[in-house]
């Protein structure tokens, strides 16, 4: 049984990540759009499109573990937005942002193992 419970929380924690990648890909979408690039009404739909199924996935990871373990999870949304401006939009890495990355992924893992440990 416990085996069962780390291997759905393993599902559960996977799909939190797609999830929060597909959040941040969507905000990414919407900058594009934001900055005047001429598919302005089609950027918008997909970062719509991209968001709404970001939600999604996260219903379905909330099915996995405690949402007291994975809704914080999303937060490795905010680290690949840092990752996804320095790629795409030419935004600087600062040392406070690579802290900030640093600490996100802490807290993640901490969570994730949190959760393995059981009630």
């Amino acid at each position: 049984m416990k085996d069962k419970k780390k291997s759905q929380l393993t599902i559960g924690v996977l799909l939190i990540i797609v999830a929060a990648l597909l959040n941040s890909i969507s905000q990414l979408i919407w900058k594009f759009a934001a900055d005047g690039d001429k598919n302005v009404i089609l950027l918008y739909v997909l970062g719509f499109l991209a968001s709404g199924l970001g939600m999604v996935v996260m219903m379905v990871a909330f099915r996995f573990g405690d949402v007291s373990i994975l809704q914080p999870m999303m937060s490795l949304g905010f680290a690949s937005s840092i990752v996804f401006g320095s790629l795409f939009l030419n935004e600087p890495v600062t040392g406070k942002k690579i802290i900030g990355i640093i600490v996100i992924i802490i807290g993640s893992i901490i969570l994730g193992t949190q959760g393995e440990e059981g009630k």
